[in-house]
């Protein structure tokens, strides 16, 4: 599955996180993401992208500040190449998961070397004999722009203080939307 898109935007009547995936070959990924998983999330997508970028820089990062900055380096460059502008696209496409988005209830991620993370969406509360399922697998780019479309999708959400990047982003202005949160404010986008 090749992805092309990514979008994170909140749905305020659901009071949750829509994800949508826009492959290449005309599909559609949608999960829902609640607010207990989406808060659980950006620490280890951090984490993965600290690992991912200390292996492509071969260096060794002990403390917890060298590899917050270095995911914060990383996500500024990644913020300035990023195309965020394009809309999302979501016209004729399939829907392998069907029309309903998946609701997570777990996440597994496996960093892959250079070639990205394997992340694994399973709905385990599904009273179907096996759990419902989405297998998804980001270059590092993706990783970068799925943190950053998290990030302000908690922020315009209006949940509590995740101690992110994108809390301080929010006190200096800098990226974030005003923080208006309902179905008419318009989610980000971001195109591989």
């Amino acid at each position: 599955m090749d992805i092309h898109q990514l979008s994170v935007l909140f749905e305020e009547r659901q009071d949750r996180l829509l994800m949508r995936v826009n492959t290449r070959d005309a599909q559609e990924i949608r999960l829902w993401l609640t607010r207990r998983i989406a808060l659980k999330l950006i620490a280890p997508l951090e984490l993965t992208i600290t690992k991912m970028e200390s292996r492509n820089a071969s260096i060794s990062l002990a403390d917890a500040h060298s590899q917050a900055l270095l995911v914060e380096l990383r996500q500024d460059e990644f913020l300035q190449k990023a195309d965020l502008k394009t809309p999302y696209s979501s016209q004729d496409k399939s829907l392998p998961l069907g029309p309903e988005p998946l609701l997570v209830t777990e996440i597994t991620l496996n960093i892959q070397g250079d070639k990205g993370v394997q992340m694994v969406f399973k709905d385990a509360g599904n009273s179907a004999p096996e759990a419902r399922n989405c297998q998804l697998h980001l270059q590092p780019q993706l990783v970068h722009g799925l943190l950053h479309l998290l990030q302000k999708a908690v922020t315009n959400a209006r949940w509590a203080d995740t101690g992110t990047r994108s809390d301080a982003a929010q006190a200096d202005g800098h990226g974030v939307d005003d923080g208006t949160p309902g179905p008419q404010k318009p989610g980000r986008t971001y195109t591989h």
